[in-house]
């Protein structure tokens, strides 16, 4: 059997650069794709640490887009050569979640998932279901469009929220995830703020030209009542995953706290009574729910400039030193000092 080369997670700090059989269709509706390019998530950053959901021996990767190599006898959406991004999360659709209209809680996803429970895109090639499949317009370059399913998961976010136009947002950390959401509020609400602590991504948070704001430098919550004249965010957003008691600290009595990054070994201490009596919301979104689309529109519009998002694309076989750029040293399976913001392998 033809093999190909691959990036193989195989325990918590270990990754693997080895060749792997070449995917077969299985199913009529199956579609192999030849991987062009591949981000490294937050999330794959925390599977390596033992920090998020994962499956030993799986290929990661699910940021990835390609072109169309091989399609299954029932496939009729997409054809051979076409270029498609992907949404790495195929729903069941006959679950109650899924018929309900709220497929992003999908029974199904916890056996489906690409590049967490199923290989994904740090390979050459990904078998994947064509209804997963998005076509790609010629003006989303190779680069940009590893973030679709990202942006998708973003607006998913957004819609939960519902930002509006008079809104003063708050962004907790400026990683990949808090810059879209930051740029997006800059497209939608009066004002746009961000906080990070590394100074290789505050860097890059300053280049949106909005607030950045340092917690090691300053008193966020002094600063926020400075910017909004008294009143505090109408919508804080934790990018992070560790910033649920900060953002109750930052939002305004009758805003909105979104919950949004994914870190399952943080824990927090809230106050019931203060979020009742401040009618505050705190909500929870999780991946994209019909967002990408959406999301290849924006990105087709040039509605986000994604110039100073991306670091560096590098080759296959150098992922594994990646994880030591994007904060995680495998070795101790401690923090770091970030070099990257978000970086793209090609296979």
């Amino acid at each position: 059997m033809e093999s190909m080369r691959s990036l193989v997670f195989r325990d918590i700090g270990k990754i693997e650069y080895t060749e792997i059989p070449v995917p077969q269709i299985e199913q009529p509706d199956q579609v192999i794709i030849k991987v062009k390019m591949c981000g490294i998530c937050g999330s794959d950053v925390k599977i390596m640490q033992g920090k998020h959901a994962y499956k030993k021996d799986t290929v990661l990767g699910h940021e990835f887009n390609g072109i169309v190599h091989e399609i299954g006898s029932a496939v009729t959406s997409v054809k051979v050569g076409d270029r498609v991004a992907l949404d790495n999360n195929p729903r069941c659709g006959l679950c109650d979640f899924c018929r309900m209209g709220f497929s992003s809680q999908c029974v199904e996803l916890k056996n489906r998932t690409l590049g967490i429970y199923k290989n994904g895109g740090y390979a050459e090639y990904c078998v994947a279901p064509e209804d997963v499949c998005f076509k790609l317009p010629d003006e989303i370059d190779d680069i940009t469009a590893t973030q679709v399913e990202t942006l998708g998961t973003v607006l998913n976010g957004m819609n939960t929220v519902q930002m509006q136009p008079w809104d003063t947002v708050l962004v907790l950390g400026c990683g990949p995830i808090g810059y879209l959401f930051a740029s997006m509020a800059k497209n939608i609400a009066a004002r746009a703020i961000v906080t990070e602590i590394d100074p290789f991504r505050l860097n890059i948070a300053r280049q949106l030209n909005v607030p950045a704001l340092n917690p090691d430098e300053c008193d966020i919550e002094e600063e926020i009542i400075k910017l909004t004249r008294g009143k505090k965010a109408d919508i804080v957003i934790d990018a992070v995953g560790t910033q649920l008691e900060n953002a109750l600290k930052y939002v305004t009595p009758g805003g909105k706290v979104l919950a949004f990054g994914m870190d399952d070994s943080s824990r927090a201490a809230i106050q019931p009574y203060y979020i009742t009596r401040n009618a505050i919301k705190i909500l929870g979104t999780y991946i994209g729910q019909n967002t990408c689309l959406p999301a290849i529109k924006i990105f087709e519009a040039g509605k986000i400039n994604m110039k100073p998002f991306f670091t560096e694309v590098i080759p296959l076989e150098e992922g594994p030193g990646a994880f030591a750029k994007l904060g995680l040293d495998l070795d101790t399976l401690e923090s770091i000092p970030k070099k990257a913001m978000k970086i793209v392998l090609q296979p």
